[in-house]
């Protein structure tokens, strides 16, 4: 399976090439909610807080009140 995902040979050489892809995580929910998930993705060293996006009102995305944060991360 992770063979789908490497480039194995280049034409003009024989090294292993992985394509960097990123990866999208949206957090949905109650600001406190997304707030409080942002910090504990912190504290596993997931990722930094100021990494995520400002807190915007999640419209159709969610519920009345809801908010919507997204952390764009290179992964590979």
């Amino acid at each position: 399976m992770a063979e789908e995902f490497l480039r194995l040979e280049d034409s003009s050489s024989n090294q292993v090439q992985v394509r960097r892809e990123k990866i999208k995580h949206i957090l949905v929910g109650s600001p406190e909610l997304v707030r409080r998930t942002i910090y504990q993705l912190h504290t596993t060293g997931y990722a930094e807080v100021g990494s995520w996006s400002k807190p915007v009102i999640a419209g159709s995305l969610g519920e009345l009140g809801d908010v919507v944060s997204v952390l764009i991360r290179q992964q590979g």
